[in-house]
């Protein structure tokens, strides 16, 4: 019996740990890379950070040690993140820099050092919601940013359990480029990370599942590239911010994943590991692969 018990306590537990996503490889100039190569490895599989206070927030646990090794790309140019299989929470995702004091394998990422260069929120249509929900994240570096080695922090924000009776998560990585070819602008509005982030921002207690109509997604300011730092304000909703990938060169997902709140479904029902209930749900209550299992009462998901 203690046997049996242990078996069901571990496949429950690899159950839960299969049902996140974490971004393992970097592409750049047409080339994805080894897993993990430029990109801090984290040590709590593919889990998310869900502590506002933690230094784990900056590239996830594990995160301040560096990858041993730092690429080169040029000012302007573009770089993806791509996950180990699709984001299926629902949430924004954004990419910041932080130009480190020597090198970037180095760098612990502590201080006023963080700037946002990119912002993809919601996208809002006759009364529905679309969240960017793909596999492959892309960002350009800024053209006017100045030459130097930085961190790349992405970062995808789910709120599929909305605050304060669930706890949004973090899923973030860094990638370590050094910029050259860059220019003479001044990032801003800088900020530390932790502290950047609040349960009282009306990004991290949206609640989803009622009627959502616009959001702001949390965090500083995106900065555009100009000589100064701009301001900390941002538009009370994103929709300059999360256009679909068709009307931009640097849209994070595969335009077949852009129509769809969940991920696609093969058959009837939703996806392995896409949502199949919860209160104030109308998309699909039953599962193509799966069984339906209820995480609390605003979210259920197809798991194996």
């Amino acid at each position: 019996m203690k046997l049996s018990i242990t078996a069901l306590a571990v496949a429950l537990l690899a159950r839960e740990a299969s049902a996140h996503y974490i971004f393992e490889y970097l592409t750049y100039g047409g080339t994805k890379f080894a897993q993990y190569q430029y990109i801090r490895k984290n040590t709590n599989y593919n889990s998310p950070v869900t502590d506002l206070t933690s230094n784990d927030l900056r590239c996830n646990e594990g995160g301040s040690v560096g990858a041993g090794s730092t690429i080169s790309v040029t000012a302007g140019s573009s770089v993806s993140f791509t996950a180990d299989v699709a984001v299926y929470h629902q949430g924004p995702t954004s990419f910041y820099m932080a130009k480190a004091s020597s090198t970037a394998d180095s760098f612990d990422g502590a201080g006023n050092v963080w700037f946002k260069i990119k912002d993809i929120g919601p996208t809002f249509s006759n009364g529905a919601v679309t969240w960017d929900l793909g596999l492959t994240y892309s960002v350009t570096i800024p053209a006017s940013v100045p030459n130097g080695e930085y961190l790349l922090r992405i970062q995808q924000l789910a709120i599929h359990n909305p605050w304060p009776a669930g706890i949004p998560q973090f899923y973030i990585e860094c990638a370590q480029i050094s910029v050259t070819g860059g220019g003479s602008g001044v990032p801003g509005p800088l900020v530390a990370i932790p502290g950047a982030f609040h349960d009282t921002d009306p990004g991290y207690t949206a609640n989803i599942y009622n009627g959502l109509t616009s959001y702001t997604v949390p965090g500083p300011a995106v900065w555009t590239g100009g000589n100064s730092g701009g301001s900390n304000t941002q538009p009370a909703t994103s929709p300059a911010t999360t256009a679909p990938a068709t009307t931009a060169p640097t849209t994070t997902a595969p335009p077949t994943q852009q129509t769809s709140t969940t991920p696609p479904v093969s058959g009837t029902g939703a996806a392995l590991y896409g949502q199949c209930g919860g209160t104030g749900w109308t998309g699909p209550t039953t599962c193509a692969s799966g069984t339906c299992k209820a995480t609390n009462e605003w979210y259920s998901q197809c798991l194996p």
